[in-house]
């Protein structure tokens, strides 16, 4: 990859999504109706808005949008997964407006193995679990039936798959979880997406750039270049290389405790690779562009809106939720 093709490439495409930022909602299906695209937003409600759609039977299901505060590489906000959870959450509810309200975000998540990285925030399991549980409680107890946990970062995925059956027989709701990255299947990224395409063609010779897809690379560059342009930063490979971070040894005693468990159970017999993947990353994410950010998201909008549409369905006929398979 040439450096200097590449940035020029990158800074023209993050202007254009900076400049396309400004033009708003003007043109969006959103717009056209007059619906304020914050209005879903259930924090954006008075009491008295809110308790009025709810008893004239407007609301009839909410999102709660989780993620996490941790390191995107060199380039992204650390809020990205947040960010990322609630757009789509919100995009999702614009689509299913009035019926659908999106509750305050959880903004930090379950994510130890990346407190190597400055910035990076984690929380214990439970905590995190605590956190969700209190939410849709609380939103139970004002008369929501129908709940889906819209999940932007990987670590906290597992822990909600685990609570969510208990919670949903103890408070005897439609409720799910779903993390909006299971809307993405690799054939069709490959069709439009560098990373994907290269994977698919078998030229993406290491290991760590076959697994680089996943974290502050092309996918969730692109979409905060679409919808946040604010919370990318300019960067090139030699910036990079010159900062000389090294996250495979040499921690303090108390990021080493954070490590311990993966150190034992999840890196190969080689060691921790996260120096080569760390960069892999950061090369791919030179791949993202304004254009394909608006593919993802629309993607994944289309995906979480069609679920919870499905949901409050199952919530109107009194049927179990997941349906019977």
């Amino acid at each position: 990859m040439s450096d200097s093709v590449s940035r020029r490439g990158w800074i023209a495409s993050l202007k254009a999504a900076l400049a396309g930022a400004s033009a708003g909602w003007a043109g969006t299906a959103q717009a056209q109706r007059y619906v304020h695209p914050r209005r879903v937003f259930l924090g954006e409600n008075t009491r008295k808005e809110f308790r009025e759609a709810l008893e004239q039977g407007r609301i009839r299901a909410a999102i709660i949008p989780t993620g996490s505060t941790e390191q995107h590489n060199e380039h992204l906000a650390l809020d990205c997964d947040a960010t990322c959870a609630t757009l789509i959450a919100q995009q999702a509810a614009l689509r299913l407006y009035p019926a659908v309200t999106v509750s305050t975000a959880c903004p930090l998540g379950y994510a130890p193995y990346h407190m190597a990285r400055k910035g990076t925030i984690t929380l214990r399991k439970e905590t995190f679990t605590a956190y969700v549980y209190d939410v849709i409680r609380s939103l139970t107890t004002h008369g929501i039936r129908t709940i889906l946990v819209v999940n932007g970062h990987n670590g906290n995925h597992a822990p909600l798959l685990e609570s969510i059956p208990a919670w949903r027989k103890e408070l005897g709701v439609t409720l799910d979880s779903e993390t909006y990255i299971s809307a993405y299947r690799d054939e069709e990224l490959a069709e439009f997406l560098t990373s994907y395409r290269l994977l698919k063609e078998g030229k993406l010779d290491t290991i760590a750039r076959r697994t680089a897809m996943s974290h502050a690379s092309e996918v969730e560059t692109s979409i905060l270049m679409a919808a946040h342009p604010e919370r990318v930063r300019p960067f090139t490979m030699d910036e990079y290389d010159r900062a000389a971070q090294n996250y495979e040894s040499g921690y303090s005693p108390a990021v080493a405790r954070y490590l311990e468990p993966f150190t034992k159970e999840g890196w190969p017999k080689g060691g921790n690779p996260e120096n080569a993947r760390d960069r892999a990353r950061q090369e791919q994410a030179l791949y993202a562009t304004k254009e394909k950010g608006e593919r993802l998201i629309e993607i994944a909008t289309r995906f979480i809106a069609g679920k919870v549409d499905k949901m409050i369905e199952a919530t109107a006929k009194g049927a179990p939720w997941p349906p019977a398979a």
